[in-house]
């Protein structure tokens, strides 16, 4: 081998060497394409418990109301973002976590429903509070009835006043023999006028004193006041503890009263004071034609003293509620209750119950399920005309949607079954009570 032939050699290889590592540079310097990031979207639900309380999608408010274009529209600006070529179960994850219904409520209406039997509430409650450390002896009933100005005003065609009378008439008569009650008013004399304020809140005063009920006596004390004054609830209350004070027997106060205390005294104090006293009385009030101001006040009153509140708007409501509500509740004679009852009256109950069972079964949570499945339908026809997915992904998407509307469905015939269930349950043991109270009645005969 020559010396030049040997030189050629040594060029031709550093040449190779140099490209190679210039090559080898260059590649080391370049940046690097980075991976789009792949956007992580939730897995749906499965279970029907767990689409329930997943709740709304995050884009559901925005499109529940919309309809037509509109609607057509705000899918689309949605859902342009979905990358194409979509497989169907990625597609399905983002229309839930997107557009799914929020069902809670409809779900929630149905549990809530009321299955109990408003007939037999009160007696049962009554049974409930004589199981209760109550004392031997009479029923003693102290009514306290609101003379205030404001009861002179008109409701149903008649003053309150005359409707609360008649009222009340009704409500002693129906008072058992052997218990006794007593009449005070407050607030009826002086005037509204701030002049007679004074005179005002310093009344009150018993018109029928503790004792047997005399029909002629009871309607002549309820002739002696007219409406007039201020409004000394309170003081009327405290009065009521002397009113009971050493008398035998269970005490149980009645205001009937259409405003808030106006005297500057505190009825929830005076009503807790006179409940937690050596004569456990219970103050239960209705409060008719009262505005919400005063109709929280008079809860929070017949809360601290352990009794009830209820509020009626009219004449008729006043007389019902005397009737279905104070009357029976107090009565110590199964005679008159279970002789009052028919198992009949329960079987329409029990039925008028179940179809409205099914009304909120029907109209609220299917409808609720109806609906979803409308919107997400149209997702999936705005995303075919996008092309986001193929021809065959498209129908698996369609089957998943159909499976999920198909899962909530099963899941509300369960949740009704379980409802109406409960309430045939409840109708059952409802009128076994009343055939044991007619038993019972028999006996006492």
């Amino acid at each position: 081998m020559n010396n030049s032939y040997f030189r050629l050699i040594m060029v031709v290889f550093l040449v190779v060497i140099i490209s190679a590592c210039s090559s080898e540079t260059a590649s080391d310097t370049e940046p690097k394409k980075k991976e789009p990031k792949k956007e992580a979207v939730e897995k749906a639900p499965t279970e029907p418990e767990e689409m329930v309380a997943k709740g709304a999608g995050e884009h559901y408010e925005k499109v529940k109301d919309l309809e037509g274009d509109a609607l057509d529209e705000e899918i689309k600006s949605i859902t342009k973002e979905f990358p194409k070529k979509l497989k169907s179960e990625e597609a399905y994850n983002r229309i839930i976590a997107a557009f799914a219904a929020d069902h809670q409520p409809a779900f929630q209406e149905l549990e809530d429903f009321d299955i109990t039997f408003e007939e037999v509430e009160a007696y049962e409650k009554y049974q409930e509070e004589r199981g209760k450390e109550k004392k031997e002896g009479p029923l003693n009933v102290a009514i306290l009835l609101d003379a205030s100005g404001s009861m002179a005003a008109k409701v149903s065609g008649t003053d309150k006043m005359s409707a609360a009378k008649e009222a009340l008439k009704k409500f002693a008569e129906g008072l058992p023999e052997d218990a006794n009650v007593m009449l005070r008013v407050y607030g009826h004399k002086g005037s509204n006028a701030n002049k007679d304020k004074n005179v005002s809140c310093e009344s009150t005063e018993v018109m029928y004193p503790l004792g047997a009920y005399d029909k002629g006596a009871f309607q002549e004390s309820l002739s002696k006041f007219k409406p007039t004054g201020w409004t000394p609830l309170a003081a009327s209350i405290a009065a009521s503890e002397k009113d009971l004070q050493g008398k035998e027997g269970n005490n149980v106060v009645y205001v009937v009263s259409d405003g808030i205390e106006t005297c500057d005294g505190n009825p929830i104090e005076a009503a807790k004071k006179l409940h937690e006293s050596n004569i456990k009385a219970e103050v239960n009030i209705i409060g008719f034609d009262v505005d919400n101001k005063g109709q929280q006040q008079l809860k929070a009153v017949a809360e601290a003293g352990g009794g009830e509140f209820q509020s009626v708007s009219s004449q008729k409501e006043l007389f019902d509620q005397v009737e279905s509500n104070w009357s029976k509740a107090m009565h110590d004679t199964r005679v008159n209750w279970a002789s009052a009852m028919d198992i009949t009256d329960i079987n329409w109950s029990s039925s008028n119950k179940s179809m409205e069972m099914g009304k909120v079964y029907t109209g609220t949570v299917i409808e609720s399920l109806v609906d979803e499945r409308s919107l997400l339908s149209d997702v999936v026809m705005n995303l075919r005309d996008q092309k986001k997915l193929s021809d065959e992904e498209l129908t698996k998407l369609d089957e998943s949607i159909q499976e999920r509307y198909q899962t909530l469905v099963d899941y509300a015939k369960e949740k009704h079954q379980a409802k109406s269930d409960s309430l045939k349950a409840e109708r059952d043991r409802v009128i076994d009570v009343i055939q044991k109270a007619a038993d019972e009645a028999r006996t006492q005969q």
